[in-house]
């Protein structure tokens, strides 16, 4: 009899054997993982953990024991933080709060918001709940109080921001955050409110520019005729309609008639701002450009200036103005570094 093992199916412990050494690892498809995001946030105060220290205590004490009245005064205490979850999310529930920031916020310098909360539960009131500002690292908002909102009221108060960064800064949601009733969890949910603030470059710094000469050595040239320059021009009689101020007395003392003084027109002083906007080798240099071209328009206009700003990709005509450090404030809140790498540089050119 001829015998020959035969083996018609591989075992299958020697199939996974062979898999783990000599196969290969195929590459299972990345699933993208959910982020579950809950509704509140609770989170435990110093009073809430002697809390429960206490109410875990009693709790052992009352097993060990069997004394029904420890397992009273542990029922009364589980039916306090029942309690407490019930309240506290009464509270922030139905809650909705806007923001409203001035017109013209500048870069590191502190401004005042109205916060308007209102509540819009038809039976019951909110109590003693803060709202802090859910920012960016560059953004820093002081949180506001809240003793009291009666059913469908709204109440008002103020708080402190600080942008730290200019340009367009989106703020898009508040924390309402809650301890009542007894302290013990801080209960606080989301309240989204979108709100976009531009954001000036600083004004605050204290050299002022050196005016360079253009097309001529001075910042502003005489005009044929009268004005309000400093150059004599002329004497003529005096009207009622003239300031006494300008009386000349010596004419007076010398012709006995009231002469007054004329001066000679100037024309109108312009400056334009060249603000060579590249890209820094060095890290805030070219924030540190944008505050120095802001601080000098700034400067430049309150002085009477007709002022230019002229960039490596635009221009924007002198003119003078608080519109017009709108304009150039709003132009340098946005403008971005240019592709060339180089040492940002801001002069200031009269004409």
């Amino acid at each position: 009899m001829n015998l020959r093992p035969a083996i018609s199916v591989p075992l299958p412990w020697l199939i996974i054997l062979f898999g783990k050494v000599f196969g290969k690892k195929v590459a299972e498809p990345r699933v993208k993982k959910r982020l579950l995001k809950f509704p509140r946030s609770l989170s435990i105060t110093r009073e809430g953990k002697w809390f429960i220290g206490i109410l875990l205590f009693i709790g052992v004490a009352a097993i060990n024991t069997g004394n029904n009245l420890l397992y009273l005064v542990v029922a009364t205490l589980l039916s306090l933080i029942i309690i407490s979850g019930i309240m506290s999310e009464s509270t922030i529930k139905g809650v909705t709060v806007e923001r409203t920031l001035p017109k013209r916020v500048f870069k590191g310098a502190p401004v005042v918001a109205r916060l308007k909360a209102r509540n819009r539960k038809r039976t019951f009131p909110s109590f003693s709940f803060s709202v802090r500002e859910l920012t960016e690292a560059s953004v820093v908002a002081e949180p506001a109080y809240f003793l009291k909102l009666e059913p469908l009221g709204e109440a008002q108060t103020t708080a402190k921001y600080t942008f730290g960064e200019r340009g367009v800064h989106r703020l898009s949601a508040f924390k309402v955050a809650t301890r009542f009733p007894f302290g013990l969890f801080l209960k606080g949910r989301e309240e989204a409110s979108v709100h976009e603030v531009l954001v000036y470059p600083s004004t605050k710094l204290k050299a002022r520019p050196a005016l360079m000469p253009a097309y001529s050595a001075y910042g502003a040239e005489r005009a044929k005729g009268k004005g309000n320059g400093t150059e004599f021009h002329a004497l003529r009689d005096y009207t009622f309609a003239d300031d006494s101020r300008r009386i000349y007395w010596r004419s007076v003392a010398r012709t006995g008639k009231l002469s007054v003084k004329e001066f000679e027109q100037e024309s109108e002083r312009k400056a334009v701002i060249v603000f060579e906007n590249l890209e820094a080798l060095r890290k805030g240099a070219f924030e540190d450009a944008v505050d120095e071209a802001a601080s000098y328009a700034d400067y430049l206009i309150n002085e009477g200036y007709a002022v230019g700003l002229k960039t490596l990709a635009y221009e924007i005509a002198p003119r003078a103005g608080k519109d017009q450090l709108e304009r150039i404030l709003y132009s340098l809140a946005l403008i971005t570094p240019a592709r060339s790498k180089g040492t940002p540089g801001v002069k200031v050119l009269a004409y």
